[in-house]
C-alpha cells in the first residue's frame, strides 16, 4: 500500500516531463516559419500586426475572436499578403466607417477572406462586424474601433519595413 503514492508520484512526474518535451519539440519546428513583427497594435477588440516572413513575404494579420463564447474561444486570422488586397481592405474599412457615420444598417461587403457587415444592436447602436469568410467567427466593432484600425493601417507602407 505504501508503493501506491510513490507510483502515483512517478507517473505524474513522467507525464510532466513528456509534456515539457512535447512543448520544446513543437517550438523548434515553429522556428522555421517565424515572422518578424514590424508593427503590432489592437483596437480593444481586434489584434493586428504587420510582419515579414523568412521568405521576404509581407503580411498584415488581423486576429478575429468571437465576441460571445461560452466554453472555448474561437479565433481566426484575416491575412493580407498583397498590396492590392491591402488597399482593398483599407477602402472597405473606409466605406464601413462612412456607413457607421451615416447610420446605414444595410452595409455589407463580402470578400474571399472576410466579411464586413453593419449590425444594428438596438439601444447600443450600430456596429461593424468583421468576420471570417464563413461568418462563423466575428467581432463587432464600434465606429471608434474601426477608425483606430484604419488609422493604424494608414501608417503602413505595404511591402516596406
Amino acid at each position: 500500500m505504501l508503493n501506491l503514492p510513490l507510483a502515483a508520484f512517478v507517473l505524474l512526474l513522467s507525464l510532466c516531463s513528456n509534456n515539457l518535451f512535447a512543448q520544446s519539440s513543437s517550438n523548434s519546428t515553429e522556428s522555421n516559419s517565424v515572422n518578424s513583427i514590424i508593427k503590432y497594435s489592437n483596437n480593444g477588440k481586434l489584434n493586428y500586426s504587420y510582419t515579414l516572413s523568412n521568405n521576404n513575404q509581407y503580411s498584415v494579420d488581423v486576429i478575429i475572436k468571437n465576441d460571445q463564447f461560452i466554453y472555448k474561444q474561437e479565433i481566426d486570422t484575416l491575412q493580407i499578403q498583397s498590396a492590392e488586397a491591402f488597399a482593398l481592405l483599407k477602402q472597405d474599412l473606409q466605406n464601413a466607417l462612412t456607413a457607421l457615420q451615416n447610420v446605414n444598417p444595410n452595409f455589407k461587403i463580402q470578400r474571399p477572406n472576410y466579411i464586413l457587415i453593419a449590425e444594428d444592436k438596438g439601444v447600443t447602436g450600430l456596429f461593424m462586424v468583421l468576420s471570417n469568410p464563413t461568418g462563423a467567427i466575428n467581432t463587432a466593432n464600434t465606429k471608434f474601433q474601426i477608425r483606430v484600425l484604419l488609422e493604424w493601417l494608414n501608417t503602413i507602407e505595404f511591402g516596406k519595413s
